[in-house]
């Protein structure tokens, strides 16, 4: 410890520092998306979740991935200092995915979850002020290309875990499937100690702190960046969906998942397999951006940070009118092409790098020198306040509507009190129906009596009667035996958002928060901290 370098970096070319930090970020990144790339099918498809309650699930604990990186903030800024909170949470991170290795319950997953998003979420500010920290006046202008190699290896590590964990669930069960994540936080936690040496470490600020956050340079920077986050947080809750509601859609039997490249290269994705397109593109996008996009518009408009961040939200408006117009055809029973997703995760991803990598820095460079954790947690903290509102909708958007007679046998019908659903329209069951269904089991092969629960659709209906046929997602129809009675007021759930219009109204709530963030863009009037400089 005592060889640990405190004093400001003083070299004009990259900080020594730097690729243990890149490296150690693209292993943790390859833990975290690939243990996230199977949550919504794991819960769907494992524990027989809705898709209702997974996506509250889903987003609760992305909730807290991103409002846990405050209280790492805090740790590291007061207390530990950055290095510490990242190496000491990181154990704890680790001790996360084991639990979800060895525990494949709805038991298991929550305590899994909620020790990985004390330890992700803590380290999270850490890292990207400590990327900053290791800059000095001579080389602050590598900030701005640090930050993108930062973030391509964020995107590099996702990449390989997105395609190979659903492999791995899918062939060999969720304890190898959560099990690799675990051991590759476990190489990004040795990377990081092996730099221990090599670092610049800001000392924490101890009491000193308050008197900083608490001065009229500081609340005036964080006031500025609060107002800022708040138009961002809509656009997470957009964001974030790709690895949620855009996977159930995926899982339709009417999106066509095989791909043809040219007749020589042939194969079919599975369904959570599709969100590898996103680190792709990341991969491809980034150099494009700054190499072509940037300059040419910076020849049509000063091309400000805030101006790419409106720009990137007026792309993801389009990538979701795209996502409700293929939710649309799939809810019709018409056939729709991957390449339909593809080109929703091409745009998605254009916003992305306009507004999540410009955010980042931007936060970084606003942030008064003794509180650079502090605003990256509190910028991440709008990722946070954007899941909470996707798990608040998704809860709102259920509607419970209360069961009359349910007939078994090789066709289902069911009949309810006071509603009348519509072909292809989703339906919920939760635990506790009485009733089972013959179903292939997906780590054996073998088929099992498996309880009636889980997203399945409105298969014919009889709107005198108010009873329509049960079915899968690809129109077939649901067998089922009764093991015990109906329970008495036993109620199913349908959606208020039905089909694309769920897509459309957020569409349309980003829209009104862009129009809204122009003024915002344009008049905003800051002020860059740089570690070194006066």
């Amino acid at each position: 410890m005592n060889n640990q370098r405190i004093q400001t970096s003083t070299t004009n070319g990259m900080p020594s520092g730097i690729p243990f930090i890149v490296g150690n970020e693209a292993a943790e990144r390859f833990s975290f998306y690939g243990m996230r790339a199977i949550l919504a099918v794991f819960m769907t498809s494992y524990l027989h979740m809705t898709e209702s309650t997974s996506t509250e699930w889903a987003h609760t604990f992305n909730s807290a991935v991103y409002f846990t990186p405050i209280l790492g903030a805090f740790l590291a800024d007061i207390f530990i200092g950055k290095y510490k909170t990242i190496l000491y949470l990181s154990v704890l991170y680790c001790f996360g995915h084991l639990v979800l290795a060895l525990n494949e319950s709805k038991e298991g997953l929550f305590w899994g979850l909620t020790l990985i998003s004390i330890g992700a979420g803590g380290i999270k500010p850490c890292v990207s002020a400590h990327v900053g920290d290791q800059f000095g006046t001579n080389n602050k202008h590598l900030i701005e290309k640090v930050f993108s190699i930062f973030y391509f290896a964020v995107n590099f590590g996702s990449l390989f875990s997105t395609l190979l964990i659903p492999y791995l669930l899918e062939h060999y069960g969720p304890a190898y499937a959560f099990g690799l994540p675990g051991i590759l936080m476990f190489v990004a936690t040795v990377i990081f100690w092996s730099g221990r040496n090599r670092f610049v470490h800001v000392p924490p600020f101890g009491k000193a702190y308050f008197k900083t956050i608490f001065s009229k340079e500081a609340l005036s920077a964080i006031g500025r960046l609060v107002f800022i986050f708040a138009f961002i947080a809509i656009f997470w809750s957009l964001y974030d969906q790709s690895a949620s509601t855009w996977v159930y859609q995926s899982k339709s039997a009417f999106l066509n998942k095989e791909i043809d490249l040219f007749g020589f290269i042939q194969f079919t994705l599975l369904p959570s397999q599709i969100q590898a397109a996103n680190p792709i593109l990341v991969l491809i996008l980034i150099p494009i951006f700054s190499l072509y996009i940037y300059p040419a518009l910076n020849k049509i408009i000063t091309l400000k940070p805030l101006i790419k961040i409106l720009i990137g939200m007026f792309m993801c408006v389009l990538a979701f009118l795209v996502v409700a117009y293929i939710e649309k055809r799939i809810s019709n029973g018409i056939e729709t092409s991957v390449w339909w997703q593809f080109l929703a995760y091409l745009i998605l991803t254009m916003a992305e790098v306009m507004v999540s990598i410009t955010a980042l820095e931007f936060s970084y460079t606003q942030a008064p020198n003794q509180m650079k954790s502090t605003v990256m947690g509190i910028f991440m903290f709008s990722i946070s306040l954007g899941n909470i509102l996707v798990a608040v909708i998704s809860h709102y958007n259920n509607l419970h509507v209360e069961v009359a007679t349910i007939k078994v046998g090789s066709t289902t019908s069911i009949s309810l009190e006071n509603y009348t659903p519509i072909k292809g329209e989703k339906i919920e069951f939760e635990e506790g129906s009485g009733l089972f269904i013959l179903q292939k089991n997906i780590k054996t092969g073998v088929l099992d009596t498996i309880s009636l629960s889980g997203t399945y659709l409105v298969g014919k209906v009889d709107a005198p009667s108010n009873s329509f046929t049960l079915q899968d997602n690809g129109w077939n129809n649901i067998s089922t035996i009764k093991r015990s009675a109906l329970p008495e007021h036993y109620k199913v759930v349908f959606h208020r958002f039905k089909h694309e219009a769920y897509f459309y109204m957020y569409a349309l709530l980003m829209f009104v928060t862009a129009i809204l963030f122009i003024g915002v863009a344009l008049k905003y009037k800051g002020k860059t901290y740089i570690q070194g400089e006066a």
